[in-house]
């Protein structure tokens, strides 16, 4: 085994997009906690430099160097001994350059070595046990980071200034580390395939989706593997009564399949059952961080306060989600070469091209919007319940406008057969999540006791950013629609 062989790992368990992408992302945060330990004044400049660090860290291990499992995975099965040892030996040689680095220059610098290693540290365990640990424990560990703030005051956790800090620290790390190295050797010893179910680690998705494939996900799950990676409970259950000529819209819905097929009371509620479970956690978890922040009031206000938090945050995130799933469904449909999609131009009472293109667009982007208008009626409620003004209000409700628009863009674009390139989409989608994120954080930081004064010198910046966002998803909406009305039917794959 050859020392160039591990090094060489992360470049062939991923696909080639992901590890420009990683690279990035990575050099990116590295950036950044050079410009932080630059720019922020005071002697614990060093904490800034290794928070922003770490984000690049955590992406790395749960998103790229995460894969070398799927490659160990493929080694044993294949009885490749050298190739089983060469994966894990990467992690561990990965592990430890990530941990010297900001060691060794910080340290050199006058940081606190120890509580730089540690964080770091944490970090690397954390985003790995993150996709090695059965998705009901990564759906509980998302929401540590808003119970911290509560069980500081609830539990008497030390804050990082605290010295009894790197006691728990430690501790943590020490269980997060079994942890990973104990999931690790059930994963490569598993000969299981379930890749969807809530006992399945996230990073067994990475075959089939962005890390080991296509960026954009479930394009590769077929509508056949998808039902049968569901547990019988979660099976759909359909209702077909008006499906038929007279009704072509409930007809395309069945057809497109996914979240739109038309189901029974029961099938309805069988789908929300994986979306209501992390409300039902997520409601104590913001009530505790509430009540830590607000302990002089009533758990009254405290209830109130977490409710409309969480109002906003579900329908912020869910528009995200819900273009998202509009997208990946209608490219899934659309880019898979067989039979099934040609033979929709079939079904009887469609009437001509025009008429066919008319009630495709209506069955594709009726409930979305519908479901969009009322995330977007919360969320302003929620945003003016908490106090928000001015242009703090419409930057909140532009990534909420913006994710439609990118939707029906995109989709158009996956109807026209005018998808751009994975370098160009990735040219389009960093900048949108990049808004998504800022237009989130930056008017919630006008809030509190001690509100940021620099975000009103940020925000005339932010509403110009979505502008020149918005001209480039029209053109794209435009690019996608006039490939659409060149096409004789909607229904030809690309």
């Amino acid at each position: 085994m050859r020392l160039n062989d591990v090094l060489l790992v992360p470049w062939r368990s991923t696909h080639r997009p992901l590890r420009w992408l990683s690279l990035a992302i990575v050099t990116a945060c590295m950036l950044g906690a050079i410009a932080v330990g630059h720019f922020m004044p005071g002697p614990r400049w060093w904490l800034g430099s290794t928070i922003a660090y770490c984000f690049g860290v955590a992406y790395a291990w749960a998103f790229w160097l995460c894969t070398a499992l799927l490659l160990a995975i493929d080694a044993r099965k294949l009885r490749l001994p050298g190739m089983q040892r060469a994966a894990t030996c990467s992690v561990l040689l990965y592990g430890l350059l990530m941990l010297a680095l900001p060691v060794f220059v910080l340290g050199a610098l006058g940081a606190n070595a120890p509580v730089v290693a540690l964080l770091v540290a944490l970090a690397m365990a954390g985003s790995l046990a993150f996709v090695l640990l059965p998705r009901w424990c990564a759906m509980v560990m998302g929401f540590l980071p808003a119970l911290s703030v509560g069980l500081r005051y609830a539990a008497h956790l030390p804050p990082w200034s605290d010295p009894r800090w790197p006691a728990w620290g430690t501790l943590a790390l020490i269980v997060l580390l079994v942890a990973n190295v104990l999931r690790w050797r059930h994963l490569l010893r598993s000969d299981t395939d379930n890749e969807l179910g809530f006992g399945s680690a996230i990073v067994t998705q990475f075959r089939r989706q962005g890390a080991m494939g296509n960026w954009n996900g479930l394009q590769q799950l077929d509508s056949g593997q998808l039902i049968r990676q569901r547990p019988d409970w979660m099976q759909p259950r359909a209702n077909l009564r008006r499906t038929g000529p007279q009704s072509p819209m409930h007809t395309l819905r069945v057809a497109l399949g996914g979240w739109y097929l038309p189901k029974t009371l029961t099938g309805h509620l069988r789908a929300l059952a994986p979306i209501l479970l992390p409300i039902l956690l997520a409601i104590p978890v913001m009530a505790i961080m509430h009540a830590g922040e607000h302990r002089d009031h009533t758990a009254h206000i405290a209830m109130i306060s977490a409710g409309l938090g969480l109002l906003g945050w579900l329908s912020l995130f869910g528009g995200l989600m819900l273009a998202t799933m509009t997208t990946l469904l209608v490219r899934q449909r659309w880019q898979r070469t067989n039979a099934e999609l040609p033979l929709l131009a079939l079904l009887p009472g469609l009437g001509d091209a025009q008429g066919m293109r008319r009630d495709l667009l209506r069955s594709i982007f009726a409930i979305p919007f519908a479901l969009q208008a009322v995330l977007l009626i919360v969320m302003l409620i929620a945003a003016l319940a908490m106090h928000l003004k001015g242009l703090a209000v419409l930057l909140v409700a532009l990534p909420q406008l913006a994710a439609a628009g990118a939707m029906v863009a995109q989709v158009l674009c996956a109807l026209g057969g005018r998808k751009l390139p994975s370098w160009g989409e990735w040219l389009v989608h960093v900048p949108f999540v990049l808004l998504f994120f800022l237009s989130t954080f930056i008017p919630m930081a006008t809030l509190g006791r001690h509100p940021w004064r620099g975000a009103t010198l940020v925000e005339p910046w932010l509403l110009a950013a979505w502008v020149a966002l918005a001209l480039v998803v029209a053109w794209l909406g435009r690019r996608g629609w006039r490939g659409l009305l060149a096409r004789p039917h909607p229904f030809l794959a690309d």
